[in-house]
């Protein structure tokens, strides 16, 4: 096949799928799993098909690919904000079981008036666990929630926060998955979903009492990120972008997958532990140490070990980012090609 290319282990992503999917289970807590990590309606068909109650999404066109591939119970995790986004989502079938949320409740005054009693706007308030991004802080949270009730228009049914900070590696999974869950269970609000997420924090939420939905993303395929931060093994690494060297030199080889195939994403969020843009699995000591849009450049080959044409394995270090450069997915059962999938998800 023509590099650079995404080349999907079918058997790990079924794992990925079932493992995350089953701990939940256990714990009678539901999935509710991000599909910004894959874009693709056959992977979150994959993962109702194993458990999960339904999917969260950050865009709309997140959503319109959901609904067109016949999955009727989803989250929009992300803010409306403007006119014709609104009028968007307004334009979705009305017998969906679709949420989104609201910052807070000047936001959720403005979507009041684009709503009705009739068709109101089903929603999480969206909640800042220290990540210092969207949502209110946890001592506002019983105040906000007393006036959006007040709102005629507005349904809340939950909390929903995320605990985004886990991904720089400067504190324990336990201690952000602590701080996560605290942020939206200790408002005495029973008759809320609480809702928290992040693949690195999600075994963690699942022990802690009170959480009643997760909404992890990466763990399908997992990545160099979450390698780095102790949440999975190498051969957990289900998704791997094949790039072909273009060129030797004496000091650095050159690859066919620049920043246009791996991203610039050196860690999600600023993680500091990460050297370089991927992991070689056929050399780890390998740094892949720039990149343009189109070039790769690795340092500390061994000119003997290596030559023109040879196909190198990477795992990104960031899967979610590398997805999105893509058209599609192959998708592999050991060595050999078993289907394709159209990453329809791109765009806004």
């Amino acid at each position: 096949m023509q590099t650079p290319y995404i080349f999907l282990n079918y058997q790990k992503l079924i794992k990925n799928i079932k493992d995350m999917a089953n701990l939940a289970k256990e714990v009678n807590i539901d999935m509710r799993p991000h599909c910004k990590s894959h874009k693709t309606v056959e992977i979150a068909k994959l993962q109702i098909k194993f458990g999960a109650s339904g999917i969260t999404t950050s865009t709309l066109k997140e959503v319109e690919m959901l609904i067109e591939g016949g999955i009727d119970s989803i989250t929009l995790a992300y803010p409306l904000i403007g006119k014709a986004k609104i009028d968007r989502y307004l334009n979705f079938k009305k017998d969906l079981d679709l949420r989104t949320i609201v910052l807070d409740y000047e936001h959720a005054k403005y979507l009041n008036k684009y709503f009705s009693k009739d068709n109101p706007l089903i929603a999480y308030l969206k909640v800042d666990c220290g990540f210092k991004r969207l949502g209110v802080k946890p001592e506002e949270v019983a105040e906000v929630v007393k006036a959006i009730n007040n709102l005629e228009n507005i349904v809340l049914i939950g909390l929903l926060t995320h605990g985004g900070q886990s991904y720089s590696g400067k504190s324990t999974l336990s201690n952000i998955a602590n701080l996560e869950a605290a942020a939206v269970t200790s408002h005495n609000l029973k008759s809320l979903i609480v809702s928290c997420g992040s693949t690195p924090t999600a075994k963690e939420l699942l022990k802690i009492k009170g959480v009643d939905e997760i909404r992890p993303g990466n763990y399908v395929f997992y990545d160099n990120t979450m390698i780095k931060l102790g949440v999975c093994n190498v051969d957990d690494c289900a998704l791997y972008i094949k790039s072909t060297i273009i060129a030797i030199y004496s000091d650095y080889m050159v690859i066919d997958a620049g920043s246009k195939s791996l991203s610039s994403d050196k860690g999600v969020h600023g993680n500091s532990t990460i050297e370089g843009f991927g992991l070689i699995l056929e050399d780890s000591n390998l740094i892949i140490d720039r990149l343009s849009e189109e070039h790769g450049i690795i340092i500390g080959h061994k000119h003997s070990d290596f030559k023109v044409g040879d196909v190198l394995t990477i795992i990104p270090n960031h899967a979610c980012t590398a997805i999105n450069l893509f058209d599609e997915i192959n998708v592999f059962n050991d060595d050999n090609l078993i289907d394709i999938y159209k990453v329809k998800g791109r765009g806004h």
